[in-house]
C-alpha cells in the first residue's frame, strides 16, 4: 500500500493528521511560501479547523524516522518500475541476463534511475541524524538475503563511489595493425564498462520484489507505532488535556 492508513479508531486522533491520507472527513490545505519554501498546513473536519500539536516523544520521532524510509521505498519502487518500462518491453523470461543496450539516450536515463534506486535503498539501512533509525539485514526474510547483498554491494561500490568489487572499470588499450607492412599510427582506446541497470537472472527473486518486501513490513512497523502512540501517549491527557496544549497552556 502506499501509505499507511491509520488505525480505526474512536479515540482522539489528531495526531494523524500528519499522514497524507488522512480518514474521511478529515481535509487538509498545504501553503507554500513561494519565497522561503516554508510549508504551513492547516487541518479540518468537517470544514471545520482543527488544532494541530507536533510530538517529540520517540516513539513520534520513530515514526518519522519509519516514514522517511516509506517514503524512499515507495520512490525506489517507481524508479524501478519505470526502468523496466525503459529497458526491455518483453517478459522477463525473454530478456537476456547482461547485454548491451543500443539506445545510449534511454539508457542514460536507466543508469540515472538505477542510481536513485540504489541510493534510495540504502539509504534505508544507513543510520543518519535526522532519522535516528536504519533497518537492518536481519529483518529480511532470509530468502531476500542475497539479492539484498548483490543491491548494496552495486550502492557501495558503483552508485555510491567507487570500490574494490570491479562493477565498473575501464581499461586503455592499445590499438595497432597486424600486418606489419601497414602504415598507420598506433591509438589508444577507452574501454569502459559500467552497467546501466541490474536485473536478477531468469527464476532469481527480482529487485522490486525485494524492495515490496521491505516495504511491508516498515508499513507494519508505521501501523505498530502508530496504535502505540494513540494509546500510550494521546488517550491519557485527554481532549482537554490537548486542548490545553493546542492553546500553548
Amino acid at each position: 500500500m502506499p501509505y499507511a492508513e491509520p488505525p480505526k479508531s474512536d479515540k482522539f486522533i489528531s495526531v494523524v493528521t500528519q499522514f497524507k491520507t488522512l480518514p474521511d472527513p478529515y481535509t487538509v490545505r498545504t501553503n507554500v511560501n513561494k519565497a522561503t519554501g516554508e510549508i504551513h498546513r492547516t487541518y479540518f473536519y468537517k470544514r471545520k479547523a482543527c488544532y494541530r500539536v507536533v510530538l517529540d516523544s520517540p516513539l513520534a520521532k520513530q515514526l518519522a524516522g519509519y516514514t522517511l524510509i516509506e517514503k524512499d521505498l515507495r520512490s525506489a519502487l517507481i524508479w524501478i518500475e519505470k526502468i523496466a518500462a525503459l529497458a526491455d518491453p518483453r517478459p522477463a523470461e525473454q530478456r537476456a541476463y547482461f547485454g548491451q543496450g543500443k539506445d545510449r539516450e534511454t539508457y542514460n536515463i536507466i543508469k540515472g534511475l538505477m542510481v536513485a534506486t540504489l541510493t534510495f535503498y540504502g539509504k534505508c539501512f544507513a543510520k543518519t541524524g535526522a532519522r535516528r533509525i536504519k533497518l537492518e539485514r536481519s529483518q529480511l526474510d532470509p530468502r531476500f538475503h542475497k539479492i539484498h547483498d548483490n543491491v548494496m554491494e552495486y550502492r557501495h561500490n558503483f552508485a555510491a563511489h567507487s570500490g574494490d568489487s570491479p562493477i565498473e572499470r575501464v581499461e586503455i588499450a592499445l590499438v595497432f595493425p597486424q600486418n606489419p607492412r601497414t602504415i598507420a599510427e598506433p591509438n589508444l582506446y577507452r574501454e569502459l564498462m559500467q552497467p546501466d541497470h541490474i536485473e536478477s537472472s531468469n527464476g532469481q527473486i527480482q529487485t522490486k520484489e525485494l524492495i515490496e518486501h521491505v516495504q511491508s513490513f516498515v508499513n507494519q512497523k508505521i501501523n505498530f507505532l502508530i496504535e502505540k502512540i494513540l494509546r500510550e501517549e494521546v488517550a491519557p491527557p485527554g481532549r482537554e488535556g490537548w486542548t490545553k496544549k493546542a492553546r500553548g497552556g
